[in-house]
């Protein structure tokens, strides 16, 4: 049985499940910097006490939750 299930003449089932890695290790590296940033966005927006930071936060993080849970799982299990 060849895998991936797909067959893409040009590129072969090794190169893609390549590329599909390398996205999501760009992901993962994604989720463990972006964690860490919207910790420290909150934190500075709640000393400050500026509710344009806090909002912004708020928004980035739904972003945030979509593409890394999202994405990272999708091409966690393209990878297998």
């Amino acid at each position: 049985m060849n895998y991936p299930v797909w067959y893409i003449p040009s590129v072969g089932g090794g190169l893609l499940i390549a590329l599909i890695a390398i996205l999501h290790v760009f992901i993962s590296h994604f989720a463990v910097g972006g964690g860490l940033y919207l910790v420290l966005a909150e934190r500075m927006g709640l000393r400050a006490k500026n509710r344009a930071i806090l909002d912004f936060t708020k928004g980035h993080a739904k972003f945030f939750l979509l593409v890394t849970l999202v994405l990272g799982g999708i091409t966690g299990v393209g990878i297998w």
